[in-house]
């Protein structure tokens, strides 16, 4: 991508951050005006895109316009063309402002110290891989996965390691974008309850995962990633801020929450800690590091695009895809899916969308909707060949994704056991 492209990109986005959260907390005007530079810098990214994330880019636009125009014809509700314009700006935002603790380094990043071997070292990697990437995201899986590939190739069980990792945090991390989209698309859950019933979960994949990765051979000649528990204050710090100041303000969005988060954190500890450096460290993960969220910035508009598309048709030819009421068996039976879909192909942000747009006629519980996606966005990655998590543990450290998948299903199996009896006690509770 030129230098130019990526720059002016980066801050048509960081515009759209500020047009968002003078909208989430000032009420100065509409949202969907957010919308508007995600949609340039959409156009300024798609040529750099790859071929494959092209051709479903540009499927995801040509069902939703169709939709649109469809509707058009039939007494189309100016409410769907809005929220094709706004470019799921939300979510879109909150990646913004989360990449920016990208810049945030820890002792354990910088250390040359010999890596730890044996069980427990594996075992902290995965609670560290996932607890760095319950805010991080995906930088987590590579910053660990280098430094372990500078000792030697990195192995299956690691791989495992980093992935699952990484997955889990899908369940409740308040910084996760899977987040983002279950709150949009499942309107009214409340991240308060996602998260009560989503970490239980991701402690029940932990403890799933440790001890699958601990049975497998050779392990005690592994080595893990030196984490100690001074190097997990910071996302445990941004998530208590989050969860606290979202009871504070539970009229201000989570993901604005999040964003203005992550921007006051970055800002202050920047300040702290480079000084007159920071404005430079600023200026040039604005110019460059921003635009390498293209792929996903332009994924997610897109998918706002389809998000409208589909909704029109539905209303238009007046289908009822979704069950009479959207209760338990309704929600393990669309989990099942989300995970099929996954393995299909389909990235979670499409089958997150569709989901939403088909089921909300008969949800009367979004928690119990947003649970769900959770947990279909959590073990659709883990299993999928496909998922962007998957493809750069595959490619940057040469596993097979037959290995993975190989590793996974099993887990997946379980953790689909798991998922469905916590979903029936939440429907059970309340009823």
């Amino acid at each position: 991508m030129k230098r130019l492209t990526a720059t002016f990109s980066g801050y048509l986005l960081l515009l759209s951050l500020a047009m968002s959260l003078l909208s989430a907390i000032g009420h100065l005007f509409d949202s969907y005006w957010a919308g508007i530079p995600i949609w340039l810098a959409t156009f300024l990214f798609f040529p750099h895109l790859k071929s494959s994330q092209k051709k479903q880019v540009i499927l995801l636009l040509s069902l939703g316009i169709i939709g649109l125009v469809y509707g058009s014809f039939h007494q189309l509700n100016t409410e769907y063309v809005l929220r094709a314009i706004a470019a799921n700006q939300m979510v879109v935002t909150m990646l913004v402002g989360v990449g920016f603790l990208k810049l945030f380094a820890t002792e354990p990043t910088m250390t040359e110290k010999p890596l730890p071997i044996g069980k427990r070292s594996l075992i902290k990697t995965l609670v560290g891989v996932h607890l760095f990437g319950s805010v991080l995201n995906m930088s987590s899986v590579l910053i660990v996965g280098d430094k372990l590939a500078h000792r030697g190739p990195v192995t299956v069980t690691q791989g495992v390691t980093l992935l699952r990792g990484f997955a889990i945090c899908a369940f409740w991390s308040p910084f996760f974008a899977a987040m983002g989209m279950a709150l949009t698309n499942a309107p009214g859950a409340q991240l308060s309850t996602l998260i009560m019933y989503g970490i239980p979960t991701s402690i029940a994949a932990l403890f799933l995962s440790a001890w699958d990765i601990v049975r497998q051979p050779n392990v005690d000649k592994l080595a893990g990633y030196p984490i100690n528990i001074y190097s997990l204050w910071m996302p445990a710090l941004l998530a208590t801020i989050v969860i606290v100041a979202h009871l504070i303000w539970p009229n201000i969005s989570v993901l604005s929450l999040v964003s203005l988060t992550s921007l006051v954190f970055i800002g202050l500890w920047l300040a702290l800690n480079e000084g007159r450096q920071a404005i430079t460290i600023t200026k040039d993960h604005i110019h460059s590091g921003i635009a390498r969220s293209a792929g996903e910035v332009t994924l997610f508009a897109s998918a706002a695009m389809l998000a409208a598309g589909v909704a029109t048709l539905l209303s238009s030819l007046d289908l009822k895809l979704a069950p009479q009421h959207f209760g338990a068996m309704a929600a393990v039976i669309t989990l099942l899916i989300l995970i099929i879909l996954a393995v299909t192909g389909m990235h979670p942000v499409t089958s997150v969308v569709i989901a939403g747009s088909i089921l909300a006629p008969s949800v009367t519980d979004p928690n119990l909707l947003g649970l769900t996606l959770l947990m279909g966005w959590s073990l659709g990655i883990t299993l999928s060949p496909f998922s962007g998590v998957q493809l750069s543990i595959q490619s940057r450290y040469h596993i097979s994704s037959y290995e993975l998948f190989k590793h996974n299903w099993r887990y997946v199996l379980f953790m689909y056991g798991v998922c469905v009896m916590t979903l029936s006690v939440y429907a059970h509770l309340n009823a």
